[in-house]
């Protein structure tokens, strides 16, 4: 068996995460399901989790004032900072694979065990908190995770903070008091709030950090060893392709579904 990787060039987040969901779409409702590994950045931006509220996880004036895409995507989890220092990891897979679990907790504790090995293997020193489900270095958080599991489909993502801007992420995520109240629509008025943790990134924990290359590559050969199957370059299919312009139409291009819906509209 194959897995295969993509590399996306695409860096608006509001098209990346449209593709995220289209690989999970695509995959669940097809008979032949496939593992795909992607690796994607994008400019910089917000992205909550699904069941969150804008007004309790960012600023959101710094984030207009400044031109910084808020955006929301289909997974659960906590809000997390982008830009092109960040790396995201997405792993989508066929649940009749033997080594695919259909629990969260599993997949992050087996792939982002994996990851976090991979990159110890090029000396950057990071290990898998299976408290918070992420990695991290001298303690501090490098990544956030987030999942999905429907209709025979294991698809778990997650950020990798190399270089990311730490002053621009600090500010964008520092709320302040009394904002806006924004809902994801009349009747869903709950919010699942963000485990705020301290984080870092690669660059500043070690001497020397390796390049994205060597990580990607670290990724691909620390994944295919535990997988015992091969990695090979491959590209979107044409469905989704199609799938992910609809969903980016229908869905991630709108505010409603980014920003959620203000509190007493009518």
């Amino acid at each position: 068996m194959t897995w295969r990787v993509i590399e996306t060039s695409e860096m608006d987040i509001f098209r990346n995460l449209a593709i995220e969901e289209a690989l999970a779409k695509v995959n669940a409702e097809s008979e032949e399901k496939e593992c795909t590994l992607r690796f994607w950045q994008s400019n910089p931006a917000v992205v909550m989790g699904r069941f969150q509220c804008t007004h309790l996880e960012l600023n959101i004036d710094y984030c207009r004032e400044n031109g910084i895409p808020i955006a929301r995507r289909f997974t659960g989890g906590g809000t997390v900072y982008h830009d092109k220092g960040n790396l995201n990891i997405t792993l989508c897979m066929d649940q009749s694979r033997p080594y695919v679990s259909r629990t969260l907790t599993e997949l992050y504790w087996n792939f982002f065990g994996a990851i976090a090995n991979a990159l110890r293997k090029i000396k950057v020193p990071a290990y898998y908190d299976s408290d918070r489900q992420c990695l991290r270095i001298n303690g501090r958080k490098i990544t956030g995770t987030a999942g999905w599991l429907k209709r025979g489909v294991s698809f778990i993502h997650g950020t990798l903070l190399i270089d990311s801007d730490l002053q621009l992420l600090n500010n964008c995520l520092h709320v302040p008091p009394n904002q806006k109240e924004y809902y994801r629509s009349q009747s869903r008025i709950r919010c699942k709030p963000s485990k705020r943790d301290v984080v870092t990134v690669i660059t500043k924990e070690v001497g020397i950090s390796p390049s994205l290359s060597e990580i990607k590559r670290a990724i691909s050969e620390q994944l295919a060893k535990i997988t015992e199957e091969k990695f090979e370059i491959g590209e979107l299919t044409q469905e989704e392709i199609d799938v992910a312009e609809a969903l980016y139409q229908t869905r991630y291009s709108q505010e409603e579904w980014n920003m959620g819906i203000p509190a007493n509209s009518e």
